[in-house]
């Protein structure tokens, strides 16, 4: 199995400035590359980490379990996405990182990034700002669970995860891979199975969203993300 390592430096190259020899430099990660199965966790919460992954292919969420068993889903990580990448300098993860569908990855010992990062330092200011971009996804989906309505919050989503997919040409015109199931979806958006149902119910019959089988499609490009109120400026994509 090859590793497409190109899916991270297109990722990178959307965020900031990537020169050819760092470009160059990430190719030459050593990257052990494994075939993860839906559901299985790639990172357990408490582990202590000696690597981070980057999602070449498929897709994984973030998520943290509350002692009555009820789960949170944090975040999704679609291909290019370092979804650990804070473990490099906090070791004991507070988090779980399942995979939403049969995904490929590639762990990379935290020893070859730093090595890298000595090599090629101003790598070093375009993780940071990688991270950065994380938290503030963290920012608008906390915002949207607290404020948003419920159509508002289902829009959001799918209008995010086309916009992170695009700058990876990770879209077909305007359909995208979300294999992410309506239990998925609920327990990101914080509401139950039935509301996530009635809610892509409610966006199909307003032509505006298609979902079905992992595949999604914008119908309406305009009011779905006048009804999320999205504004990719959060995203900070250096071509916007």
């Amino acid at each position: 199995m090859t590793s497409d390592i190109e899916v991270l430096i297109a990722k990178l190259a959307a965020i900031g400035r990537l020169h050819p020899q760092q470009a160059e430099a990430i190719r030459n990660l050593p990257i052990q590359v494994a075939r993860i199965n839906r559901g299985h966790d790639v990172v357990m919460d408490g582990n202590i980490m000696t690597h981070s992954c980057v999602v070449l292919s498929g897709m994984l969420h973030r998520h943290k379990t509350m002692k009555d068993g009820n789960r949170q889903i944090l975040s999704f990580h679609p291909p290019g996405d370092i979804p650990d990448l804070q473990s490099l300098h906090l070791r004991k993860v507070d988090y779980t990182l399942s995979a939403t569908t049969q995904s490929v990855i590639g762990l990379i010992e935290h020893k070859a990034i730093r090595a890298m990062l000595r090599d090629q330092p101003a790598l070093t200011d375009l993780l940071w700002r990688d991270t950065l971009i994380d938290a503030a996804q963290f920012l608008t989906w906390m915002m949207l669970i607290g404020q948003a309505s419920a159509e508002a919050r289902m829009a959001h989503i799918f209008c995010e995860l086309y916009t992170r997919l695009k700058v990876v040409n990770g879209v077909s015109g305007n359909t995208f891979p979300f294999p992410a199931t309506q239990t998925d979806l609920a327990d990101a958006l914080g509401m139950s199975i039935v509301h996530a149902n009635r809610t892509l119910q409610a966006l199909r019959a307003e032509a505006m969203l298609s979902f079905a089988n992992g595949q999604a499609e914008i119908l309406d490009w305009a009011r779905l993300a006048s009804l999320a109120q999205f504004d990719s400026s959060y995203l900070h994509l250096s071509d916007e």
